[in-house]
């Protein structure tokens, strides 16, 4: 009978092992990791109580057992943890208790290895073979009573958050739920049968019960999928937003972070729950700035929102990445101020600069001689390249002016706070050395120069106008001032 009994625990633990694979391949959802690490610790305990119904003698059930205690003795630990991520409790499962019941779990483990030196766990280990084959008969120590006390405080936790979710839930959301709480229900059952010795012989019915414990949760993963192990809760919302979150309270901690916010801010240090914002002056800076404020981090743009948590309960700072955005507006006024093709400014932008004068200085219009017959002779792409050959020289020797592509041929520009005089000899400079440039299409320009009227705009640039045509006349390749 105990190769039977055996040989079921076996076919169970393969049904453990399949289930703990199916959670590690997703682990990134919520709760899946506590529970796959449960079906590894249920596969220990199943496997190794199988081996000791198969042992003869008491020293090789006690290795087995030991063997056994890897898996069980977090058992309180792991149904606590996937309780808790599965519904997003906190309140109750927070880490300090998720912390204690490690230790203890530890220390579960630590007494059962060393259980001879001190008999804490068994008081005494015996055989009892009754029902034709070797069993293990115990008698309980102080410490077994803890761990078994720990465990139903933990089934119980698990129970009863399980049992307000479902009753708070609807649709195939409850009927999810349920399927989980009937899974928990069914060892718990198992257990207290062999605590007070109700069941067959000194069997220990736990490791049976997984067997519709692993067939309920089949059948939940192929009813629902990998959903099946992880409800809805806000946790998973707070952590799909896109836009990175920081909550804050009244007295400058950081209470809770996003995934997004997490990963912003591995750029500048890392963010981490329970410590001071001031640790982070960026962060500072933007939580006592503006209710809506734009910050950058790093290359990235962010369109910030504080929004307050009642009166003086803190502050929940959203970051919205506008990046893109920004670089397409910045795209956009620029391509709204420049000429193509020399990236000179347009004339529209020319004129706002020119209405926004506050110091005497000069204009200039810049014509290049007989473009057409180089756009005749060359074709147009060197006609092109003229233009931008120009563009580079106007840059060259008026930087401290407003240069733009006035239309065609024809480029202006106006230096504010320069003499006529200093200006006509910077012009002459200038028209020699772009006659003298190196190209494959040679020319000349010929220049207007003025004072600017800083009043009348139509009438500087009819006058400087007039001045180029003098230039034009009297040769090209000259500079005409009034």
């Amino acid at each position: 009978m105990n190769i039977i009994l055996s040989s079921l625990l076996m076919i169970s633990s393969l049904v453990l092992i399949a289930l703990s694979i199916i959670g590690f391949r997703h682990k990134g959802i919520l709760g899946v990791k506590a529970f796959s690490l449960l079906m590894i610790a249920m596969t220990i305990h199943t496997i190794a109580y199988a081996f000791e119904l198969l042992s003869l003698n008491l020293e090789l059930m006690y290795l087995w057992i030991r063997i056994e205690y890897i898996g069980m003795a977090f058992y309180p630990f792991l149904i606590v943890w996937f309780a808790r991520e599965y519904v997003g409790e906190r309140k109750v499962a927070n880490r300090y208790v998720m912390t204690m019941l490690l230790i203890l779990n530890v220390i579960t483990l630590f007494l059962v290895q060393t259980n001879p030196m001190h008999g804490w766990y068994y008081q005494n280990l015996g055989m009892d073979t009754s029902l034709g084959f070797p069993t293990l008969a115990i008698d309980k120590g102080v410490w077994y009573l803890v761990q078994v006390a720990v465990l139903y405080l933990a089934i119980g936790y698990a129970m009863v958050v399980l049992f307000n979710r479902m009753i708070k839930s609807r649709g195939s959301s409850r009927r999810r739920v349920a399927l989980i709480f009937t899974g928990i229900s069914v060892p718990l059952i198992a257990s207290i049968i062999y605590l007070f010795g109700w069941g067959i012989g000194q069997i220990d019915l736990s490791p049976f019960s997984y067997i519709f414990l692993s067939l309920l949760v089949a059948g939940g993963l192929y009813r629902y999928d990998i959903l099946f192990l992880s409800e809805v809760t806000h946790e998973m919302i707070f952590n799909t937003i896109e836009e990175a979150v920081v909550v804050v309270d009244g007295e400058g901690y950081i209470l809770k972070i996003n995934q997004a916010a997490g990963q912003l801010f591995d750029a500048i240090g890392q963010l981490k729950v329970g410590e001071i914002v001031n640790q982070y002056p960026v962060l500072t800076g933007i939580i006592g700035g503006n209710e809506t404020q734009t910050v950058s981090i790093g290359i990235q743009h962010y369109r910030i929102r504080l929004i307050p948590i009642g009166k003086h309960h803190g502050t929940i700072v959203v970051f919205t990445d506008v990046t893109e955005i920004s670089e397409a507006k910045k795209q956009m006024e620029i391509l709204a101020k420049t000429d193509q093709l020399t990236k000179l400014y347009n004339r529209r932008y020319f004129v706002d600069c020119f209405n926004q004068l506050e110091r005497e200085g000069v204009a200039m219009l810049v014509d290049i001689d007989h473009f057409k017959g180089v756009n005749d002779q060359y074709g147009h792409p060197a006609g092109d390249k003229v233009l931008c050959e120009l563009a580079q020289c106007l840059n060259d020797h008026f930087h401290d002016g407003v240069i733009c592509r006035y239309g065609g041929e024809e480029f202006a520009v106006i230096i504010e706070g320069e003499t006529l005089e200093n200006a006509r000899n910077r012009s002459e400079k200038f028209i020699t050395a772009f006659k003298n440039r190196e190209t494959e299409y040679p020319c000349t320009v010929s220049i207007g120069l003025c004072w600017y009227n800083q009043e009348d705009y139509s009438k500087t640039m009819n006058l400087v106008d007039k001045l180029l045509y003098q230039a034009k006349n009297a040769g090209r390749n000259s500079v005409v001032s009034e």
